[in-house]
C-alpha cells in the first residue's frame, strides 16, 4: 500500500533570529541557516501504529515537549561537531485561526541549525545525549528497546523513528520524514471486553516466546478517552537485533486453548496478531444457507465458489441481549432496549472500521455519523480492495458478538445472491426513538422499511429476514439550521437523515478495490441484488454477522 505523507509543519521559531551568536560567530545571512522541519510516516501496514505521540487516526503527531536530535555529516561521513546531536524540543502554539502549530528550537531558541557546506543531515526520535558523535546507521543497529513497555513513557522511549538515510539542504530548509524503525506486535483477543466488565478471560504467554521480555504485563494499552483501556497490546522490538518473533501461551477461557506462531519482522510495519475468544452470541442463532458450492462471478469477472460453510446470523448487530439502547423504543417499533433478538429488526447502525456507533449505542448521548466525526480521516485502515475480516476493526468480531462471528465478505454476498431467492414479505413503520429518544423531535415522524426473505434455492427450508434500513452520512433525522438548510455533515454531504430506507445497505469486511475513501457493501431490494464499491467509510450502515466454521484462514 502506497501511504500518503503525513506533513506536520515544523515552523520556523517566532524569536528574532537574526544577531544570534553560535560558537562565537555570528551567523549574519538567512543562507547561513537551516531551518528544521519534520514529518512522520505512519507503519507500512494498514493498522494505526499509536507510536509518539498523539494518534489521530494513522496520522503519527508530536507533542508538547517531545525532543529531536539532529546531527550533521561531512563529506566523509564524519560527525561535524557543531551539529553533533542538537537537541531540538517541541513547542505548541496558537495559530491565527485557533488551530495549534508547532516548531521544533533548539536549546538557544533556535529553530535551524547551522549550515556546512558539503554536509548531510539527519534527525531521529526520541532524543538522547548517548548518540553524541553517532551516525544514523549506529543509533538504528544499537537501539535498544525498553524491556518493560506497558506505559506511554516506556513504549515512546522505545519508539526510534528517523529518515531512511541522512539528506542535503533543500534552500534553508532541512525537510527530514521520520520512518517508524522498530517492528510492533499488536495482539488482540475479543473476549478481553465486556460493556462495563473486566476482562472474561486472560492470555497468557509462556517463557518459549521470544523475545523473552515479551509478556503481557509489559505490553502497552493506550487509555482511551472513556477512561478504559483499549484491547489491543503493544509491543516495540528492534528487527536488526530480533528478526524473528515467536508467540506461545494460552487463552484461559472454560477451557485452555494453546497457541505458538511465529512473525518475521521487518522495520516499520505493524503485525497484528488477533485471538477468537468465546461468542456471546450462540452459533445456533445463525442458518446455513448452503452456498458454499454455488458459482457466482467475482469482483474480477472469474467464476467462482466459495468452498466454505458460511453460517448468517438470524438478526442484525444490534439484537443482541449484549446491546443496550439508553430508551425503549416506541409503541410498534421493532426491537427492544436490550436487543430483542428480532429477525426483522434493523438494530444498529455502524460506520466501517468502527466498534462503536455514533452515539455509542446511546450510553454517551447522540452525536451522528458523518466524515467530521470519522476516525480514520485518512483512510489507512484498510489498502484498496483490503479487508478487516477478524481484526480488532471488524465489528461483530471485535466488540459485540466475539468469536468466530464477523462481518461478511463482498464475495459471501455475491454467493447469497447467486443461490437465494429474494421475497419482500412485509413493510413497517417505525421512529428511530430508540436510538436518539426526541433527540431534533424524531418520535414526530417515521421511516417506512420493508422486510425481505431470503431463501436458499439449494434447500428451501434454510431461510432468513433482513430489514431494510438505508444508510446515513449525518445524523438518523434531517437536521437542518437556522436557514432551513441541511447541516453540514462534512466531506460535501449533508445530515440528510435516513436515505432509501425501502433499501438494503449492508456493511461488508472489504475495502473498494477501486476507491480509497470508499468500501464494499451490500446493495439491495427484493428485486435487484448489487455489491458496489462507492460507500464513504464513514457511512451508517447496518450488519449481519456471519461466521464460517471449515474456512480455510490461510487462503
Amino acid at each position: 500500500m502506497k501511504h500518503k505523507k503525513i506533513v506536520l509543519a515544523m515552523l520556523a521559531s517566532l524569536l528574532s533570529l537574526m544577531g544570534c551568536k553560535s560558537d562565537g560567530e555570528e551567523l549574519a545571512t538567512e543562507a547561513e541557516k537551516l531551518y528544521i522541519s519534520v514529518s512522520c510516516l505512519p507503519f507500512a501496514d494498514d493498522e494505526a501504529p499509536l507510536t509518539r505521540a498523539a494518534n489521530h487516526g494513522f496520522l503519527t503527531l508530536f507533542e508538547e515537549g517531545d525532543e529531536i536530535g539532529v546531527t550533521g555529516l561531512d563529506a566523509s561521513g564524519n560527525v561535524i561537531g557543531v551539529c553533533d546531536n542538537v537537541r531540538f524540543v517541541c513547542h505548541r502554539q496558537e495559530g491565527a485561526d485557533g488551530e495549534p502549530q508547532y516548531s521544533f528550537v533548539n536549546d538557544r531558541g533556535y529553530g535551524f541549525v547551522e549550515r556546512v557546506e558539503g554536509a548531510r543531515y539527519f534527525a531521529y526520535y526520541p532524543y538522547d545525549s548517548r548518540w553524541n558523535g553517532k551516525t544514523l546507521d549506529d543509533i538504528v543497529e544499537n537501539w535498544v528497546v525498553e524491556e518493560d513497555q506497558h506505559t506511554k513513557e516506556l513504549f515512546t522511549k522505545s519508539d526510534l523513528m528517523a529518515p531512511d538515510e541522512p539528506i542535503l539542504p533543500v534552500g534553508s530548509q532541512l525537510n527530514f520524514v521520520m520512518n517508524h524503525k522498530m517492528a510492533t506486535i499488536s495482539i488482540f483477543y475479543n473476549n478481553e471486553w465486556t460493556p462495563g466488565g473486566m476482562p472474561l478471560y486472560p492470555i497468557m504467554l509462556s517463557s518459549a516466546t521470544t523475545p523473552a521480555s515479551l509478556t503481557i504485563a509489559h505490553t502497552y494499552r493506550s487509555l482511551l478517552p472513556t477512561n478504559e483501556l483499549e484491547h489491543r497490546r503493544r509491543y516495540l522490538v528492534n528487527p536488526r537485533q530480533q528478526p524473528t518473533v515467536r508467540l506461545v501461551g494460552r487463552l484461559e477461557e472454560s477451557s485452555y486453548r494453546y497457541f505458538s506462531h511465529t512473525l518475521n519482522v521487518r522495520p516499520g510495519h505493524l503485525y497484528s496478531v488477533s485471538f477468537e475468544g468465546e461468542p456471546s452470541v450462540p452459533y445456533t442463532d445463525g442458518v446455513d444457507l448452503e452456498i458454499d458450492s454455488v458459482p457466482f462471478v467475482d469482483k474480477n469477472g472469474d467464476t467462482v465458489s466459495l468452498g466454505h460453510t458460511v453460517i448468517w446470523s438470524m438478526y442484525n448487530l444490534g439484537e443482541s441481549a449484549a446491546e443496550r439502547y439508553p430508551f425503549p423504543p416506541a409503541a410498534g417499533d421493532r426491537g427492544t432496549q436490550m436487543g430483542g433478538k428480532d429477525p426483522m429488526a434493523r438494530g444498529d447502525y455502524y460506520a466501517w472500521a468502527t466498534t462503536f456507533t455514533q452515539y455509542d449505542n446511546g450510553l454517551t448521548g447522540y452525536h451522528g455519523y458523518g466524515y467530521n466525526n470519522y476516525f480514520d480521516k485518512e483512510y489507512m485502515v484498510a489498502p484498496l480492495g483490503g479487508t478487516i475480516k477478524e481484526t480488532e476493526y471488524d465489528v461483530a468480531h471485535a466488540k459485540w458478538w466475539r468469536g468466530k462471528w464477523r462481518l461478511p465478505t463482498e464475495n459471501e454476498f455475491r454467493a447469497m445472491y447467486a443461490g437465494c431467492d429474494f421475497e419482500l414479505v412485509a413493510s413497517y413503520s417505525e421512529t428511530n426513538t430508540r436510538y436518539i429518544g426526541d433527540y431534533g423531535g424524531c418520535s414526530k415522524g417515521s421511516y417506512r422499511f420493508n422486510i425481505i426473505k431470503v431463501t436458499s434455492r439449494k434447500n428451501p427450508a434454510k431461510f432468513i429476514y433482513f430489514s431494510t434500513g438505508g444508510y446515513f452520512d449525518g445524523t438518523v433525522e434531517p437536521e437542518r439550521g437556522e436557514d432551513g438548510e441541511l447541516t453540514d455533515s462534512g466531506d460535501g454531504k449533508k445530515n440528510a437523515g435516513i436515505v432509501s430506507p425501502s433499501t438494503a445497505y449492508y456493511l461488508t469486511s472489504s475495502a473498494s478495490p477501486t476507491i480509497l475513501r470508499c468500501i464494499s457493501y451490500a446493495y439491495f431490494t427484493d428485486t435487484q441484488q448489487n455489491i458496489k464499491v462507492d460507500g464513504s467509510r464513514y457511512t451508517g450502515m447496518l450488519v449481519r454477522p456471519v461466521y464460517s466454521p471449515n474456512e480455510n484462514r490461510n487462503q
